[in-house]
């Protein structure tokens, strides 16, 4: 079992790390990985249970949709995001919908401050039956009704509004 923390622009690292054929945890935060670059290495992804491409602005939706086809395994996504890094972006339910569409078996997902609506976290918590945490901190665009939340018992949901402790 291997586990990897990498942080930073470490492309060639990434690859060297993808051959691992036993790789079960890697997080990648802050790496100026690439879409292009995760879809080449995502199949020798297969063996991986914990992924963190937190503040990776250089990924999105075809990144995460090749990772969620390769990586069967998967039951644990951290996807968060800096609000000025998503200033510029109208939406990204694209990458709302390829983790619905391809990562069923998540248990934990981590999608604070992703531009995503309402529809799309519906879709994720349709497809990803059995997820137990979902993070949508500062997803202000979500508005989840408690009567369709309480249809996840077993579901922890983080969010949207963010609680100020100072």
């Amino acid at each position: 079992m291997l586990h990897y923390d990498v942080e930073g622009s470490l492309d060639i690292s990434f690859c060297v790390v993808a051959s691992a054929k036993c790789l079960q945890t890697l997080r990648l935060p802050r790496s100026q990985i690439s879409h292009s670059i995760v879809e080449q290495v995502a199949a020798m992804l297969s063996t991986l249970t914990f992924l963190d491409l937190s503040y990776c602005i250089k990924i999105g939706a075809e990144a995460l949709e090749a990772i969620g086809k390769n990586c069967k395994f998967l039951t644990g996504l951290r996807r968060i995001m800096h609000p000025l890094e998503v200033i510029d972006k109208l939406s990204q339910d694209d990458e709302a919908l390829a983790i619905a569409s391809t990562m069923p078996k998540l248990k934990h997902l981590e999608i604070a401050y992703l531009l995503v609506s309402t529809s799309s976290v519906i879709e994720i918590l349709t497809n990803c039956r059995q997820l137990e945490l979902l993070d949508v901190r500062g997803c202000f665009n979500v508005n989840l009704d408690e009567n369709f939340v309480k249809k996840f018992p077993r579901l922890k949901l983080v969010g949207p509004n963010v609680v100020d402790y100072y």
